[in-house]
């Protein structure tokens, strides 16, 4: 019976601690999704409430740099991952070096309509609105 992997233990060990290159990349809509959220929280529950929820979506984001796939296959080329104890969503996409965060949806928005988060992103290629 073959190993789960055939390098020896250390080598196993090395890869599974050794920090990753996945870079997290933020699309302006996604960035313009996380002022609205807090705008809104901020107007209609409180300021408090609204930085909690803000700092949620970013370190579920950055959860993506250790487990990129942790999202449900969406589409094609893009996935959605909750953001845990929160009503909200990440629609992301994978390259090979980075995780290109397209947009953020509350669950309750009609976010499955959204042609794979290219909705409000700019004209001009495939990175328009990549930060």
């Amino acid at each position: 019976m073959r190993d789960w992997w055939d390098g020896p233990p250390a080598r196993r060990r090395a890869s599974a601690l050794a920090p990753s290159a996945l870079a997290i990349v933020w699309a302006r809509a996604a960035l313009g999704d996380l002022v609205a959220i807090d705008a809104w929280l901020d107007e209609h529950v409180s300021p408090a409430t609204a930085l909690a929820m803000v700092t949620a979506i970013r370190r579920r984001a950055d959860f993506l740099r250790d487990f990129p796939y942790g999202g449900q296959r969406h589409r094609r080329d893009t996935r959605v991952l909750r953001v845990l104890g929160t009503p909200y969503l990440i629609h992301y996409r994978l390259t090979t070096q980075r995780c290109e965060v397209l947009r953020v949806y509350h669950e309750r928005e009609d976010w499955r309509a959204d042609s794979a988060g290219r909705r409000a992103m700019p004209a001009g290629g495939d990175q328009a609105g990549l930060t």
